[in-house]
C-alpha cells in the first residue's frame, strides 16, 4: 500500500480497456494479458555436449522495452550450420516502468535505465561464469532484434564506448529500435512518470506534484499488480507509434545520443553485423495517412522537437512524384529502380507508404547504418557488414522467422525457401563463431554473400549491403550486393539528414 496517501483500490484501472495504440490489440485486459513477474532477472544457457572454449552468443529479446522474454529466439537451426559450435545465452531484463521509468526524482532516489543496467550486468555474469558451461568469455557475440537490436546498440555505446572488448567482441543488431532517446529528466519521461504515478494511485489528477520525495516513496510501497497495470496502461495509452518507457540519456551508462556517439566511432567491441527489413514501419503507423497534411501532422506528433527548417528538409527528402497516387498498384520495390519504397510497397502507396518508410528509416533502418558507420570509423581492427531482408512483405520481425524456423519449408511454397533460410542462418552462425558473415559459395542464389562480393562496410569508398531477396513469384534466393547509400532513391542521404537534425 502507499505511504501517506490513501488508496481505495490496488487495481484502480478499468478492465478491460479499449485502446487505439498501434502496438496493441483493440482490447487488452491487464489482469490476464499483460501481467508478468518482478522476479524476472534470469538467463538461460544452452550448451552442446562436451563443450569447451566455444564462442558464445548472447540473445537480448525485443518487445519495445515493454514486452517479451528470454525464450523468444531459438538458435537451434543457426547452430546446425556451424556444427553446433557455440554456446547460447538468452537474458532477461526489467520491462516497462520497472526497467525504464525516468525523471529527475527517479534519478535522485533510484536508477534510471534500470533495464539497460540489467543487460550490462548479465554480460558481466557471462564473463565470470560462462566458462563453466564450455563457453569462451573472450569470444562473445551479443545479438538482438528490434528493442533487442537497440539494446545491442546501447551495449556498444555503454560508458561512452570505453569498455573495449571487456564484455563482448562482436554484435549482431537486427532492426535496431531507436524510438528517440530523451534526456532522463526531460519533459516526455517526466510526464510519463507522473501519468504512471496517477494510475498507480499515488497522485490525484489535480494534485500538485510533491517535491519532498514522497511520490517516489509511495511507488516503492505500492503492490506489484497495481504497478504492472499502471505501467501497461501508460504504455498502451501513449501516442501511436511510441512506447512510454524507453531508454534515456542518463549521463552515466548511456551518455550521448546514438546520432552523436555512433557517428563519432565511440563503440565497444570489434565487429558488427547490422541488418534491417525492407518495410519496417508497416505495423507502427496509423493507417489514415492519406494526405500531405496528415503526413505533416504525423511528423510533428512523433518528432515534436524538429525545427521548422528541419521539417522542411524532411518533407523535401520524403517527397514523391505526382504520378504516384493512392490508386497506384501496390508492389514491393527492388530498391534500384523507380518507383521506390518512399512511395510504393506491397502494403501501401502514396502518403501512407511515405509514412511507413519514414518511420521505418528513422526508427530501425538508419540506426543500422549508423552502427555500421561506427565500426568503420572506430579505429584499427573494427569492421562491420550490412544486410537487408527484402522478401515480399518484409515487415518488422519477418527476419526472425527465417532465422529460427526449419529451413525446409513443407507444404505450400513459403516466402523464402530452403536455400534462402539456410544461407541466412549460416550468415549469423559464421559471424558468431568467426566474426566474418561471408559464405563460401560460388554458384547459387546466395553467391552474393561470398567474401569477394559482400565487402566490409565502408571498405574504400564502398558501402556494400547484402540484399536478401527472392526471385519474383518464387521462393528462390536471389541475393545481390547493392550500394546502400544509393538504395531506395538515396536512403543514405536521408539517414544523414536524420543524423544531422537529430532523432529526438
Amino acid at each position: 500500500m502507499s505511504a501517506g496517501r490513501p488508496r481505495a483500490d490496488v487495481s484502480p484501472l478499468p478492465l478491460p480497456l479499449t485502446i487505439a495504440n498501434g502496438f496493441s490489440p483493440a482490447s487488452v485486459n491487464f489482469e490476464t494479458n499483460i501481467l508478468g513477474n518482478e522476479d524476472c532477472l534470469f538467463l538461460n544457457v544452452y550448451s552442446p555436449k562436451n563443450a569447451s572454449k566455444l564462442p558464445v552468443v548472447v540473445w537480448i529479446h525485443g518487445g519495445g522495452y515493454g514486452l517479451g522474454s528470454a525464450n523468444s529466439f531459438d538458435f537451434n537451426y543457426i547452430g546446425q550450420t556451424v556444427d553446433n559450435g557455440f554456446v547460447a545465452v538468452a537474458i532477461q531484463y526489467r520491462l516497462g516502468a520497472f526497467g525504464f521509468l525516468s525523471s529527475a526524482e527517479v534519478a535522485k532516489h533510484g536508477t534510471v535505465n534500470a533495464g539497460v543496467y540489467d543487460m550490462h550486468f548479465a554480460l558481466q555474469w557471462v564473463q565470470k561464469y560462462i566458462s563453466r558451461f564450455g563457453g569462451d568469455p573472450d569470444q562473445v557475440t551479443i545479438t538482438g532484434e528490434s528493442a533487442g537490436g537497440g539494446s545491442v546498440m546501447l551495449m556498444a555505446m555503454a560508458n561512452g564506448g570505453t569498455e573495449g572488448t571487456k564484455l563482448f567482441r562482436r554484435g549482431i543488431s537486427s532492426s535496431p529500435y531507436y524510438p528517440t532517446q530523451p534526456e532522463f529528466d526531460g519533459g516526455m519521461p517526466t510526464d510519463y512518470y507522473l501519468q504512471f504515478a496517477r494510475r498507480a494511485g499515488c497522485l490525484e489528477a489535480d494534485e500538485a506534484v510533491p517535491t519532498d520525495g514522497s511520490l517516489f516513496k509511495c511507488l516503492e510501497k505500492t503492490d506489484t499488480i497495481a504497478l504492472q497495470n499502471a505501467s501497461a496502461y501508460t504504455s498502451y495509452a501513449a501516442k501511436a507509434s511510441q512506447w512510454a518507457f524507453i531508454p534515456v540519456t542518463d549521463g552515466k551508462l548511456i551518455r550521448e545520443q546514438p546520432t552523436e556517439q555512433l557517428l563519432a566511432g565511440k563503440v565497444n567491441g570489434e565487429r558488427m553485423l547490422a541488418g534491417a527489413n525492407a518495410n519496417e514501419g508497416r505495423y507502427f503507423v496509423p493507417n489514415n495517412i492519406t494526405t500531405a497534411d496528415r503526413f505533416l501532422a504525423f511528423i510533428r506528433l512523433n518528432w515534436p522537437g524538429l525545427s521548422p527548417s528541419a521539417i522542411t528538409s524532411v518533407l523535401a527528402a520524403y517527397a514523391f512524384p505526382d504520378n504516384i497516387t493512392a490508386a497506384h498498384p501496390r508492389f514491393d520495390t527492388d530498391g534500384l529502380h523507380f518507383p521506390f519504397a518512399t512511395s510504393v510497397s506491397g502494403a501501401a502507396v502514396s502518403w501512407q507508404q511515405a509514412a511507413y518508410n519514414l518511420y521505418g528509416e528513422t526508427t530501425f533502418v538508419c540506426p543500422a547504418y549508423w552502427l555500421a558507420d561506427a565500426y568503420t570509423s572506430g579505429g584499427p581492427g573494427k569492421k562491420a557488414w550490412r544486410y537487408q531482408v527484402s522478401t515480399p512483405n518484409a515487415f518488422h520481425g519477418v527476419d526472425v522467422g527465417f532465422l529460427t524456423g526449419d529451413p525446409i519449408v513443407t507444404g505450400a511454397t513459403g516466402v523464402a525457401g530452403e536455400e534462402f533460410r539456410r544461407g541466412f542462418q549460416e550468415i549469423w552462425g559464421r559471424f558468431i563463431v568467426s566474426g566474418d558473415p561471408t559464405l563460401a559459395v560460388t554458384a547459387s542464389g546466395t553467391a552474393a554473400a561470398s567474401e569477394d562480393r559482400w565487402r566490409v562496410w565502408g571498405q574504400g569508398s564502398t558501402h556494400d549491403m547484402l540484399n536478401l531477396n527472392v526471385t519474383q513469384g518464387t521462393s528462390k534466393a536471389d541475393w545481390s550486393v547493392v550500394d546502400a547509400l544509393k538504395f531506395e532513391d538515396g536512403r543514405g542521404e536521408r539517414c544523414a539528414l536524420w543524423a544531422k537534425v537529430g532523432v529526438r
